[in-house]
């Protein structure tokens, strides 16, 4: 063992302590961060993907049936030189946002749909923000204008398009090889002859996206609490001064550190990140939404682990996914600018009534009630008590 694993190992040993006495020391405020993020993932996060979940697994076993237009077909496997029915995963990852692309590329892969490079290119392509959140949360939410929703999301999938183009040509080492993909299929699924039922599949889909809805919470609620802890530090102030005292000759005066702050909250988490931004109060509107569009695009580490939680054991590259996320970014924040400058927008306010997270929500009971109910039964262990 050399000196820097040596080193390594030390430093998580004397990490852990010193964090645990930071959370104690700001115990109300990371506890309410914690408190903001769990009523997120009930009220908006899970009941918007569970359902994604659970028709992810009921469809992949049926996909070997799958017939689309010549054109479509002709789109997916020459341009973005991936299998024909990956347009079910790019499609629903545009609909219904983080993490439902990566669910349906492993539920794939599990299949012996794609392989591990497919399976990388396509995590980095297919997840997206859902249009929910950007018409939602950040559109009436945060700027009370569904206008400003509604451009955030045609930049987002825009952008994202753009991006995933250039991201899966760049990675693509070799062509699609149709007769590898069958082979590949029906020596994962042909060794049973009975057919798949969706009756059968039902049960284990419903826990499944429980389970899966359970940890992507559990992102969610530890990334806010991380970023929450690393802002009432002033670590991030302190990064911003040190980045104005360089571009400037002088420490910044609020305006940088401010931005500093914003903008890594939501490269840790896309939700706290879009609200500080849209509080910067020395920066324009075209400006804010720049920077929305810019972390959006890149998803933040919080959506990249759990992505990346999802594909363990799939070997699936994570470099595919962080280049593609940040080319994704980095062109939503240009296309943002250029359109905010060529057609100035002004904010319509809606009447839309944003829910406040420390409210009672029926919704809450609701997803509770679901997520226990889907784990109560125990279909897997059901299923393999029949297979034996």
């Amino acid at each position: 063992m050399n000196l820097i694993d040596r080193l390594k190992k030390s430093a998580i040993i004397y990490v852990f302590p010193f964090l645990a006495l930071i959370l104690a020391i700001f115990a109300k405020e990371t506890s309410h961060a914690a408190r903001s993020a769990l009523y997120l993932s009930l009220d908006v996060v899970i009941p918007s993907l569970f359902p994604f979940f659970v028709l992810s697994r009921l469809t992949v076993p049926f996909l070997k049936n799958f017939k689309c237009p010549k054109f479509i077909k002709f789109l997916i496997e020459k341009i973005f030189r991936l299998p024909y029915y990956t347009i079910i995963i790019m499609v629903l990852g545009y609909l219904s946002g983080y993490p439902t692309g990566a669910k349906l590329a492993r539920d794939m892969f599990d299949e012996g749909l794609i392989d591990n490079n497919q399976a990388s290119k396509i995590i980095a392509v297919a997840n997206n923000c859902s249009p929910l959140f950007l018409i939602g949360t950040i559109g009436a939410g945060l700027f009370k204008s569904i206008k400003i929703g509604f451009f955030l999301l045609l930049i987002h999938w825009l952008s994202g398009i753009i991006a995933g183009f250039i991201t899966i040509n760049l990675s693509c080492s070799e062509e699609l090889k149709d007769k590898a993909l069958e082979k590949g299929f029906y020596k994962q699924n042909t060794g049973s002859k009975e057919k798949p039922h969706i009756f059968y599949l039902l049960p284990g889909a419903v826990e499944d996206a429980a389970i899966l809805c359970i940890k992507v919470s559990g992102y969610i609620i530890f990334f806010a609490v991380i970023s929450e802890l690393l802002s009432r530090t002033g670590l991030f102030t302190a990064i911003g001064n040190f980045i104005s005292l360089i571009i400037a000759g002088e420490p910044g005066q609020g305006k940088t550190s401010e931005l500093v702050t914003a903008l890594f909250k939501g490269v840790l988490e896309i939700t706290s990140g879009s609200q500080a931004i849209s509080q910067l109060n020395y920066y324009s509107l075209s400006i804010k939404l720049a920077l929305i569009s810019l972390i959006c695009g890149f998803a933040g580490f919080s959506v990249h682990t759990q992505i990346m939680g999802i594909m363990k054991g799939s070997k699936a590259r994570y470099k595919v996914l962080i280049g593609g996320k940040f080319l994704h970014g980095v062109i939503a924040f240009i296309l943002t600018l250029l359109i905010a400058k060529i057609s100035p927008m002004t904010i319509q306010v809606s009447n839309t009534a944003v829910l406040a997270l420390t409210d009672f929500s029926g919704v809450r009971l609701i997803t509770v009630t679901v997520l226990i109910l889907s784990l109560l039964f125990a279909p897997y262990k059901t299923e393999n008590k029949l297979k034996q």
